[in-house]
């Protein structure tokens, strides 16, 4: 089984190449903005460079977020597509579930944090590394302050420690680090999600039948766009019409 899998919730476009032999091929490289003029050029490369083509896929897995809104959206409708187009499964990864992937076989609790903005993470809570990452996920994603996860970590009792990992982790360094709690930082290599890992999962979850309908692939935001909130403050201020 050929999978496929694609990642475009950040600055960087991740693909990897995995089957029954394991990875075959990756490219991660940081686009600044432009998965949509570079997203297709880079799947082509990876399969012809593995010796491959799209016909060969027997299956997608693809980041559907929280992250970036425009590479989100680039990624799933290329995605969506191609499923039809070729006719295979797809399945959907949360990008803080391939956060929690990357840091294998971790004894710890797993805490992945993606920079939201204005002192909030993106994060959910892993108790340990499995390969079925969603079996050990103890809170489910969600847009929270930084102040509110630290205080939520301090109630976990026991002898534990806390592997965070993500752009959070070099967004917050300074509070993360003068944190009393036992917490470690991820290393700069293991914050970014790596193709490899996007088809590493989607392979196992695909191999298990696990696979979403590509009409109920959808983006997982977690919070409004920016653009949305400006317009929504703008329009429903006091006296107008909008209201």
């Amino acid at each position: 089984m050929l999978v496929l899998g694609i990642d475009s919730s950040s600055p960087v476009n991740a693909l990897g190449l995995f089957n029954q032999s394991g990875l075959l091929g990756e490219v991660n490289i940081r686009l600044h903005n432009r998965h949509s003029e570079r997203l297709l050029a880079n799947i082509d490369f990876l399969l012809k460079g593995a010796g491959y083509t799209v016909r060969d896929l027997a299956g997608i897995a693809v980041a559907t977020g929280p992250g970036s809104f425009t590479g989100l959206r680039i990624a799933l409708s290329t995605v969506k597509t191609m499923i039809q187009v070729l006719g295979i499964p797809v399945v959907g990864l949360s990008t803080l579930d391939l956060l929690a992937y990357n840091l294998v076989q971790q004894p710890n609790w797993l805490v992945p944090v993606i920079d939201a903005g204005r002192n909030r993470v993106y994060t959910a809570l892993f108790r340990e590394w499995k390969q079925d990452i969603r079996s050990v996920k103890e809170r489910e994603d969600r847009a929270i302050p930084l102040e509110q996860l630290l205080a939520e970590l301090a109630e976990i009792k026991g002898n534990t420690c806390f592997v965070m990992v993500g752009d959070g982790v070099s967004a917050y360094r300074d509070i993360l680090g003068n944190s009393p709690l036992p917490i470690r930082l991820a290393t700069a290599n293991n914050n970014t999600i790596r193709g490899s890992v996007v088809a590493e999962l989607g392979y196992y979850y695909l191999q298990q039948g696990v696979s979403d309908h590509y009409l109920e692939l959808l983006p997982n935001y977690l919070k409004k766009p920016q653009a949305e909130l400006n317009w929504q403050k703008k329009y429903r201020s006091g006296g107008s019409k909008w209201r």
